[in-house]
């Protein structure tokens, strides 16, 4: 527009000079005036379209929350997002983002989330205006159950729904936990329990004055109570574990040092069976490390030990070795025990469950040595691999993300 002025003013000075008539002079200043107004406008609906973009910008920041309120939105404990009639996140807060793992805002839900139920849920609260309440299971690798609030909204003509996530699985599993424990603590209970009474009454009665008979029952009463103390020790610690099932740990855990301390635990019991536990010398103290928690990786390695010494024959052994890889360590325990049917291999992780090679072993084993590893390695984002054969023994082998540092 400068040059266009510069332009005029340089030609109507010249046609000055060189003494052109009035009228020419007017016609080129109103011909430039024109040709002035013309590119004004044309300049002006250039910039028009990116000034009402930036606005539409601006709009949109604002258009959910004042400054203030997006501090509480985001600020709030619990997991809440706003999704719009094509199921887009317009805005999710830093709960829901740390629920789900990744920054969900302007992604569809499908790509935060997966549940049938919510989906309908918000059809219908978007069909019907309703407030809803709605009980969902996300499928991870851990079970998580979920309510999800839903709160219709509109504004400036469009339909929203606000969704607040409450996590109910520690109340859930609680719940199981409590259900399972008494069912089946009080049908292991029974057995030992109808024994224990019925010798008693033996004792009492006929055996009253049969000192050797009387020896004989007390030492199976001491052998039942014993294995009554071990079922309600074990089916505490597996209580104390599932309570702990979805908090992932994250101390620097040496895998060696926990091994050592957990073959110094069961020396006593394998040196009556004669039994040798060796532990690889590939590696030391020190050397390897991985993610978790101190106190439940030696209590993984103290089953998979006690779990190899009572379904061994004496005199047989123990082998401990690790495989190291880039982001997990794998370590094995392999027995030259009784071996586990092929059938069993998927169930023998279940609470209370023995296979038939294993029906000879009741009374030295809870059945829950190997439910309690299998929560612990869940709890550690881990995996654990079962390989047996009848009659030639069982390898063990659990995987374990390695401790990186920060």
């Amino acid at each position: 527009m400068i040059l266009l002025l510069l332009i005029s003013i340089a030609t109507v000075f010249i046609l000055y000079i060189v003494n052109s008539p009035i009228v020419v002079i007017f016609f080129v200043i109103f011909s430039y005036f024109v040709i002035y107004r013309f590119l004004s406008r044309e300049g002006r609906f250039i910039n028009e379209p990116s000034v009402r973009v930036e606005k539409e910008k601006q709009k949109n920041k604002a258009i959910f929350f004042s400054e203030y309120d997006k501090s509480i939105f985001n600020q709030n404990t619990f997991p809440m997002f706003i999704v719009n009639k094509n199921f887009i996140i317009e805005k999710s807060n830093v709960a829901f983002n740390s629920f789900v793992g990744k920054d969900s805002n302007n992604i569809h839900l499908s790509l935060a989330m997966r549940s049938n139920e919510l989906n309908e849920g918000l059809n219908k609260a978007f069909e019907k205006n309703l407030k809803l309440d709605v009980n969902l299971i996300i499928y991870d690798q851990v079970h998580r159950y979920v309510q999800a609030q839903l709160f219709p909204i509109k504004i400036e003509k469009e339909k929203f729904v606000l969704v607040i996530l409450t996590d109910e699985t520690s109340q859930k599993v609680s719940e199981k936990i409590k259900s399972d424990f008494i069912s089946n603590v009080t049908h292991e209970l029974k057995t030992p329990l109808t024994a224990i009474m019925g010798f008693i009454e033996t004792i009492d009665g006929p055996a009253k004055n049969d000192e050797k008979q009387k020896s004989k029952f007390l030492s199976i009463i001491k052998t039942e109570a014993e294995r009554m103390q071990r079922l309600v020790n074990d089916t505490l610690a597996l209580i104390r574990v599932e309570e702990t099932e979805y908090q992932i740990p994250n101390e620097k855990v040496d895998i060696y040092r926990c091994a050592s301390s957990a073959i110094d635990a069961a020396k006593q019991t394998a040196d009556k069976k004669n039994i040798q536990i060796k532990l690889s010398s590939s590696y030391s103290q020190n050397e390897l490390f991985i993610r978790g928690n101190d106190d439940q990786i030696i209590e993984i390695f103290e089953n998979l030990i006690s779990n190899a010494l009572t379904y061994s024959q004496e005199s047989t052994t123990i082998n401990i070795n690790f495989e190291v890889g880039s982001s997990e360590i794998c370590f094995i325990v392999e027995d030259q025990g009784c071996g586990i049917p092929k059938q069993d291999i998927l169930k023998v992780t279940e609470r209370f469950y023995r296979s038939k090679n294993a029906a000879q072993f009741k009374k030295s084993s809870s059945g829950l040595g190997l439910s309690i590893v299998k929560h612990i390695v869940n709890r550690h984002a881990g995996r654990l691999v079962i390989e047996s054969e009848e009659n030639t023994g069982s390898i063990f082998k659990v995987f374990l993300p390695v401790y990186i540092e920060k």
